[in-house]
C-alpha cells in the first residue's frame, strides 16, 4: 500500500475560527411538536400554547455547514453532535446562526479508509445578540473508493 499523504492543506487550516455570515432561523412550533413526538416527550413545559420549545429543537435548525466549510472528500456522515443551551427557546423567535470550523483533522485507515473529521460550531443568537444555544458537530468525510471495509492497515 502506498503511503498516505495529508489531504488537509494550509488553506483548510486557515478556515478554523472564521465565522460565516449570519443566517436567520426561526423556532417553529411544528418542529418542536414533531421532535417531542419522535422522542415521546410529554413534558408539559413544551405543550402547545406554552410558547416554549424543548432544548433539543436545536436539532431541527439543521446545523448545516456554511459555504466556507471545506468538503475535502465526497461523502459525509454525522458522527457527533453536542448542544449547549443558555436559555429556553421561544416559539416564533428568530435567531441568527453563525458557524465556523472549530477543528479539522484526519484519520488514516479503518472502515472508511482515509477520512477527514470536520468539527464545526454554530452559535444561535437572539435579537439582542445574546447566545441562546450552540451546536458542536463533527462530520466524518470519506471516499468510498478508499474504504478498507474495517481492516486497519
Amino acid at each position: 500500500m502506498e503511503d498516505e499523504q495529508s489531504l488537509i492543506t494550509d488553506a483548510h487550516r486557515a478556515l478554523i475560527g472564521v465565522k460565516s455570515a449570519p443566517v436567520t432561523v426561526t423556532v417553529k412550533e411544528e418542529d418542536a411538536r414533531r421532535m417531542c413526538e419522535v422522542l415521546g416527550d410529554s413534558d408539559p413545559r413544551w405543550a402547545a400554547g406554552t410558547g416554549m420549545a424543548p432544548p433539543y429543537v436545536i436539532a431541527a435548525f439543521g446545523g448545516r455547514p456554511s459555504r466556507n466549510m471545506p468538503f475535502i472528500l465526497p461523502n459525509g456522515l454525522l458522527t457527533q453532535q453536542e448542544w449547549k443551551v443558555s436559555r429556553p427557546f421561544r416559539i416564533g423567535e428568530s435567531l441568527q446562526a453563525v458557524s465556523y470550523v472549530f477543528d479539522i483533522r484526519e484519520r488514516l485507515g479503518g472502515r472508511y479508509g482515509h477520512s477527514i473529521l470536520l468539527t464545526t460550531s454554530t452559535d444561535y443568537l437572539d435579537a439582542e445578540g445574546h447566545l441562546v444555544g450552540s451546536a458542536l458537530t463533527t462530520l466524518t468525510q470519506f471516499d468510498p473508493k478508499r474504504a478498507t471495509g474495517g481492516k486497519d492497515e
